[in-house]
């Protein structure tokens, strides 16, 4: 009797465990969700989430990758947790307003649950998710992308 209720302890364990989505799995699906109810072109290769708020560093990083990128089509920028936009806008000398590729987030919906203090590549292809990654200290997300963008021109 005792085996049984050993084994069916550990049964119920393994289920309830292996059931859980992991950190990725989680942001992904946030991710696929938003881009499914915005329509994101299917010619964007690459989606960049920018928060208003969070690493400082990192943000800047990709504020400037957006100051030399913003009239890259294959780029659609979401622009999310921002406090001002015109203090932003002054910042990188940019009207972001009207851009085809550039959305701002009032609501904060492209929030990455797992990940919000850190600017995420987004890479598509043909409008579906391949994978994602974050701009942070021990990543250079920003690099990455600037690389790939020169080895498709």
């Amino acid at each position: 009797m005792r085996t049984i209720n050993l084994i069916l302890t550990f049964v119920i364990i393994a289920l309830s465990t292996s059931c859980k989505k992991g950190e990725k799995e989680i942001e992904r699906d946030h991710i696929v969700k938003f881009l499914d109810t915005f329509s994101v072109n299917d010619s964007t290769k690459w989606v960049v989430i920018l928060p208003g708020l969070g690493c400082h560093g990192c943000i800047q990083e990709g504020e400037v990758f957006m100051m030399d990128n913003i009239d890259n089509k294959d780029i659609f920028f979401a622009l999310t947790k921002i406090e001002s936009l015109k203090i932003l806008q002054q910042k990188i000398g940019i009207k972001l307003r009207g851009r085809s590729n550039v959305y701002i987030d009032p609501k904060e919906s492209f929030k990455i649950p797992t990940n919000s203090i850190y600017p995420c590549v987004v890479y598509l292809d043909g409008g579906n998710v391949k994978y994602h990654e974050f701009q942070s200290p021990g990543n250079n997300a920003f690099e990455k992308l600037r690389t790939e963008i020169k080895d498709t021109e």
